[in-house]
């Protein structure tokens, strides 16, 4: 899921996917900090369990590096700027002063990651109650309410699927179908990459699918490697034998062609590598967004979508919406990294290669079956929820009952927890019972992101502080003669475009915690103009590795540069989603959600 969406995930050397130098792992700094805070731990990375609960800035071990003096006075004034601002706002006698310079406050030190994100959240929840804005009840409630519920469980859920490599084997079988060329092996990674994100994490996603594409891209430069040794003992050894022969020059010609040949093909799998690792970065963010639950801002918009216009919008309604839109996304995205990192002589994988790998996971057993069915079964409470298809929530609301999409998800938790790894009805089975390894246990809670979890708690309190502070009151004002004076075209446009390129600098979640609430406020029927763009706006910044999670993650592979990797093919895909979110919230939204949108008309 995507949440989004931050992170503890080891960039270090000594991850499997780790830096390859100690410059690398410098020019990846900020990105470790952002991946530190926000997101879950790297599956395969080795983190004590203090370490994962806490989630520091840095690891236990490591050494701090002294800050030069000019540094220490940077950090104290942007440490204290945010708190002084916000006592000099009380020589107003209102609320609404206070509070916008609280959210002032919160928003320097997230962008600045002052502190780590998930403990700046937790100011609102000292801040808002002295300041008698809320009741510390309705406060803290903002830290664990539905959809936050829904994000837990679903890193629970994310947690199984890694312990049993079924991402492994799904991405395998997958590449199998779509074939072995280049262009295969590039739409089997973006399928299965936006696939994934659509249920979990994109971050955990990333995790998954980084060491897949390393071994795949390792596979192709090895055969290079073995395809250029012998040329290189030929030109060793064959200069005495051709000057005694007569017609040396041919044959060196010959050799150093064939040697250049090779060399060149080399550049191009490693041209190659570069295009995998942006197809995970850049089809994760994308592929997040097609569910409500895909990504951190999409969550966030569903709250707020509840909390202002009373109930969110049905799980089919927004996957009809959000998945038109990043399938486009994604053919765009596969176009483009077909045409500028792949060639003709590139070399291909096999069948044989790919068939190994999945022999090397063995054979589909029993806990894998029971996740898929799991996760099959999740999916199909969650489409099934509101009408048209069924609506057995709908039909429990009218008996009274409240309903939510966290539901499902927990309940498939607690089975899990419940199923041991072998079957209890087999020949090996005990039945069941409280010994034995369980499919789910305690330990997958390592693996939750708390710091993201905190955060978005963190931006629920806020926007509660902003409605009863009166403050969003004059904010919809400001926006809603905006959105009078520039159109119902070039409104969702400077949205979108504002929100992408800040986001390129601020936590998405974060983000989409602070302006969505806002944008929201405009209007029931204007959603489609200001809050629906914003929020896929947030997970579309694609240009710098401290954007996005999976952007970091691609980054610490080794494999890729800021400039011009990241930051051309991430301007290419920005704009492209700019045009189309401004195009899809404009024209097809009204399609989804008629009730809560303004036509072009």
């Amino acid at each position: 899921m995507g949440t989004d969406e931050g992170k503890s995930v080891e960039l270090a050397a000594g991850s499997p996917y780790g830096l390859a130098n100690r410059k690398d792992k410098l020019r990846a700094e900020s990105a470790y900090d952002r991946i530190d805070i926000e997101h879950e731990n790297e599956p395969e990375a080795s983190t004590s369990q203090d370490d994962t609960f806490l989630l520091p800035h840095k690891r236990r071990g490591e050494e701090e590096e002294a800050r030069p003096r000019g540094s220490q006075w940077v950090y104290c004034g942007f440490l204290l700027a945010g708190p002084a601002v916000f006592g000099l706002s009380f020589i107003s006698r209102g609320k609404e002063l206070p509070t916008a310079a609280l959210v002032l406050w919160v928003a320097l030190w997230w962008v600045t990651e002052i502190l780590p994100l998930g403990l700046t959240a937790f100011v609102p929840a000292v801040v808002l109650p002295l300041m008698g804005v809320c009741k510390a009840t309705e406060v803290t409630a903002c830290y664990m309410n539905p959809t936050i519920m829904l994000f837990v469980q679903s890193f629970l859920l994310a947690s199984c699927v890694h312990k049993y490599n079924l991402h492994k084997r799904v991405a395998l079988n997958v590449m199998l179908i779509t074939g072995t060329k280049p262009g295969g092996i590039l739409l089997g990674s973006i399928m299965i990459t936006a696939t994934l994100s659509m249920w979990m994490s994109n971050t955990s996603t990333s995790a998954m699918m980084v060491p897949l594409v390393m071994s795949l891209y390792e596979t192709l430069i090895k055969r290079e490697k073995d395809e250029e040794a012998p040329l290189e003992r030929s030109g060793e050894n064959g200069g005495a034998t051709n000057s005694a022969i007569g017609n040396g020059d041919e044959r060196r010609g010959s050799e150093v062609s064939s040697s250049e040949d090779v060399g060149r093909r080399r550049k191009d799998a490693e041209k190659f590598g570069k295009g995998l690792m942006l197809s995970v970065a850049y089809s994760a963010s994308i592929g997040g967004t097609a569910t409500p639950i895909g990504t951190g801002p999409n969550l966030v918009l569903m709250q707020t979508w509840e909390n202002t216009f009373g109930e969110s919008p049905g799980f089919l309604s927004w996957l009809g919406f959000g998945f038109t839109y990043a399938a486009l996304m994604l053919a765009v995205l596969w176009t483009y990294l077909y045409f500028f990192f792949t060639t003709k002589e590139l070399p291909r994988a096999t069948d044989t290669q790919l068939r190994s790998m999945l022999r090397d996971l063995g054979p589909y057993s029993f806990p894998e079956k029971v996740v898929t069915s799991s996760i099959l079964i999740v999916m199909f409470l969650w489409m099934t929820r509101k009408k048209p298809l069924w609506g057995w929530g709908d039909a429990l609301k009218a008996g009274g009952a409240s309903v939510h999409d966290y539901m499902p998800v927990m309940a498939a938790a607690i089975l899990l927890s419940v199923v041991p790894e072998t079957n209890p009805f087999g020949r090996k089975g005990k039945g069941l019972g409280r010994k034995g390894k369980k499919i789910l246990d305690m330990s997958a809670f390592r693996d939750v992101s708390w710091g993201v979890v905190f955060l978005l708690g963190g931006g629920f309190a806020l926007s509660l502080g902003i409605e009863r502070s009166g403050l969003m009151e004059n904010i919809t004002s400001a926006l809603e003669f905006l959105k009078a004076h520039v159109g119902k075209f070039v409104f969702p446009l400077l949205i979108a475009s504002s929100v992408t390129f800040a986001t390129e600098f601020v936590s998405n979640v974060a983000m989409s915690t602070i302006i969505l609430p806002v944008l929201a406020n405009i209007g029931a029927e204007t959603a489609n103009l200001g809050l629906i763009p914003a929020a896929l706006a947030c997970s579309c910044a694609f240009m710098l590795p401290s954007a996005t999670p999976p952007n970091a993650l691609a980054y610490g592979s080794g494999l890729l540069s800021v400039y011009p990797d990241m930051v051309w093919s991430g301007l290419v895909m920005n704009v492209t989603g700019i045009t189309l979110i401004t195009f899809w919230s404009v024209f097809v939204a009204p399609i989804f959600f008629p009730e809560n949108s303004t036509g072009p008309g």
